[in-house]
């Protein structure tokens, strides 16, 4: 063994290897590098053609549930005008009508957690698009979904009600906001698969807390005298999403960084 390890120690120093020539060296690196950046080039995806492809990765069941929601609703509202001798006064309805909004987070919540959930979050982390691009543009297709749903049930709540349609958009709006800005507190600093379980439990006690004071009709919260405090929280609720967005993005900014193993500790 010895032997052959000689011999073949002989053959080298009889052939030895041309020099370098470093110029030529750097000339292929460069000319590598350039091949390489025109070819990622060429594969990168633009922001259009990647907001259509979370659209399509969003499962149909998740749309269909939205639909669900609003013809749920639409259909308890229409079947609960008929027995009017439950409701006290019309305020109860109202706070009936604004559950819905609620019901359409849960619709989309399985989205925004399931990196969390489902442990893909390695996955989506390693993938050419970064995890802040792909929460901000599966937050933005659901809103665009909840909103065109709260829009609906306004026409037809105002409709049925008799009440105008703005007032039914922002009496829908505003805990539809509030229970955005919840989940968003929680996803922005849970990175565990109980976060699911957590923003429920949030979305569960706010819908309690809304039938807790639909019985109390003296408050009057559905009062055109109280739309002052309604646009108060709406405006609040505004301002609290763009924080808690931008936390959110900080954190996702956070993850893309971070060693996995970090991560999966998290």
């Amino acid at each position: 063994m010895v032997k052959k390890h000689r011999s073949v120690q002989v053959m080298l120093r009889n052939f030895p290897s041309p020099p370098v020539d470093l110029q030529r060296m750097e000339d292929t690196i460069a000319g590598a590098q350039k091949i390489w950046n025109e070819t990622q080039q060429s594969r990168r995806t633009s922001w259009r053609e990647f907001y259509c492809a979370q659209l399509h990765f969003i499962s149909k069941k998740v749309w269909a549930l939205h639909l669900f929601i609003v013809l749920m609703m639409s259909w308890l509202l229409q079947h609960a005008l008929s027995f009017e001798s439950i409701w006290i006064n019309e305020g109860q309805v109202l706070m009936f009508v604004s559950i819905a909004s609620p019901l359409l987070v849960v619709a989309g919540l399985q989205v925004m957690i399931r990196s969390f959930s489902f442990s893909m979050l390695e996955i989506e982390l390693s993938t050419k698009h970064s995890l802040e691009k792909l929460m901000l543009a599966r937050m933005s297709l659901l809103s665009l979904v909840d909103i065109l749903c709260l829009i609906s049930m306004s026409v037809f709540f105002g409709l049925k009600l008799q009440q105008e349609i703005g007032l039914i958009f922002i009496y829908l709006l505003v805990p539809f906001q509030l229970t955005c800005l919840g989940c968003l507190a929680i996803l922005s600093r849970t990175r565990s698969k109980d976060c699911g379980i957590y923003c429920l439990v949030f979305i569960g006690a706010q819908v309690l807390v809304q039938v807790i004071l639909s019985l109390f009709p003296s408050l009057q919260l559905y009062d055109k005298s109280s739309m002052g405090a309604w646009i108060a929280i709406l405006l609040l609720s505004m301002a609290g999403l763009a924080l808690e967005v931008r936390k959110l993005r900080v954190s996702c900014r956070s993850l893309d960084t971070a060693p996995i193993k970090n991560i999966v500790r998290g």
